[in-house]
C-alpha cells in the first residue's frame, strides 16, 4: 500500500493522466529499451537514466543506458555507472526509446534515429522541449527529470529500491543547486526525506557531487575565478577558460561544474555567464540568475541556440575565445 505522504508528488502527473497511461501500455508491451539523454550529462541526466533503468529490469525489461559523451568520474558512486555507454547505438535493434532530460533531440546525438523510429517516449522537465517523440510526458513544473521519474515509476507500480533512490535524489539534488534553487519546493523536501528512508544517503552525493574536488579542478577554478568581470551595463559577471587554460591544468569540462552558480552569488548581479572553449573549436556557455533578478536567461541562451529555464540555461558556439584589448570575446566560425 502508498504512503499517504506520497500524495503530492504523486499530484504532479493529474494534468498528465492520459500520457501516463500510453507510457504505462507502451512499457508494459515493452522487452528491449534503449535509454538516452543529453551530451555532457549533468546529475540529473544521468540519475534519470540509471533511475528509469533499474525500475525496468525489476520488471524484466532488458535496457540499455546510451551518454552521447562520457560521465564524469565523480557519478561513478550511482548504482549502474559502470554500465552507462558511450557507444552509438543501433536503434532499430529495440523496441522503444526513452529519452530523458534533453530539451533538443541533436542534444542526444541520435536526431535521425529518433524521429525514423515508431516507438519513442519523451520525458523532460525543460519547457521549449520540442515534443517529437512519440510519446510526450514534458512537465516544466517539475524541478527536475528525476522528480518526474518519482511519482512515474509508482504508476508504472515499481517498488523504490535503494538503487533506484540513490538515483533519483542525486537528480534532484543536482538540478536544484543542492536544495538552493527556487525550484525547491515542501514537496521536493518531502521526496527527497523518503528517498533517503529507501536508503539515498544525502550527505554522500553532497560530497561526490559538490564537495570533493581535486587538483586539475582546483587549478582551473583558481583560473576561472581570477578572471571574473562584471559589466556595468548588463549587471552580468562572466568569467572565461580557454582550451589552453584545460590543457595546462589537466582538467575537463567537469571541472567547472558550479562556477556559473558561484559567480551568480556576486553582489548586484543581474545573472552569470560561464564560457569555455574546448574540443576542436567550440564554446559552451552556462547562464544562471535568481528570480529576484529579474532576468530570464533561456532568451539569452536561444537568441544563441541553446535553451533551457528562466534561471539556469546553456547554449554552444562553433568559435574560439580571444583576448581583445584585454576583454574577452567569441570569435564565430562556421
Amino acid at each position: 500500500m502508498k504512503s499517504n505522504l506520497l500524495n503530492p508528488a504523486e499530484e504532479l502527473l493529474i494534468p498528465y493522466s492520459d500520457t501516463v497511461s500510453a507510457i504505462t501500455e507502451a512499457l508494459g508491451n515493452a522487452k528491449n529499451v534503449l535509454i538516452g539523454t543529453h551530451e555532457h550529462p549533468d546529475g540529473d541526466a544521468l540519475g534519470s537514466s540509471l533511475a528509469i533503468m533499474h525500475a525496468l529490469e525489476s520488471k524484466g525489461i532488458t535496457c540499455t543506458a546510451y551518454i552521447p559523451d562520457a560521465a564524469p568520474n565523480y557519478f561513478a558512486y550511482l548504482p549502474g555507472y559502470e554500465r552507462l555507454t558511450t557507444v552509438k547505438p543501433n536503434i532499430d535493434a529495440f523496441d522503444t526509446v526513452i529519452l530523458l532530460d534533453y530539451t533538443q533531440l541533436p542534444r542526444t546525438h541520435l536526431e535521425a534515429e529518433v524521429l525514423a523510429h515508431g516507438r519513442v517516449i519523451s520525458i523532460d522537465h525543460h519547457y521549449d522541449n520540442t515534443k517529437k517523440a512519440t510519446i510526450n510526458l514534458v512537465v516544466p513544473e517539475a524541478a527536475a527529470t528525476a522528480h518526474i521519474l518519482f511519482p512515474l515509476i509508482l504508476a508504472l507500480d515499481i517498488a523504490i529500491t535503494q538503487d533506484i533512490a540513490t538515483c533519483l535524489l542525486t537528480g534532484i539534488f543536482t538540478d536544484t543547486g543542492s536544495f538552493m534553487h527556487d525550484s525547491v519546493t515542501p514537496e521536493i523536501l518531502q521526496i527527497s526525506s523518503y528517498l533517503m528512508k529507501k536508503g539515498a544517503r544525502l550527505s554522500h552525493i553532497a560530497h561526490e557531487t559538490y564537495q570533493k574536488k581535486d587538483l586539475p579542478s582546483l587549478r582551473i577554478w583558481g583560473k576561472a575565478l581570477s578572471r571574473i568581470s562584471i559589466s556595468p551595463t548588463t549587471g552580468a559577471s562572466v568569467s572565461v577558460i580557454t582550451k589552453e587554460d584545460l590543457e595546462e591544468c589537466g582538467a575537463t569540462l567537469d571541472d567547472l561544474s558550479g562556477i556559473v552558480s558561484m559567480l551568480n552569488t556576486l553582489p548586484d548581479t543581474k545573472f552569470a555567464m560561464m564560457l569555455v572553449e574546448y574540443g576542436d573549436g567550440k564554446v559552451k556557455g552556462s547562464l544562471r540568475s535568481e528570480p529576484h533578478k529579474g532576468v530570464d536567461v533561456s532568451k539569452i541562451a536561444k537568441r544563441l541556440g541553446g535553451g533551457g529555464h528562466k534561471l539556469a540555461s546553456g547554449f554552444e558556439v562553433a568559435g574560439h575565445l580571444v583576448q581583445v584589448d584585454g576583454k574577452w570575446r567569441v570569435t564565430r566560425v562556421g
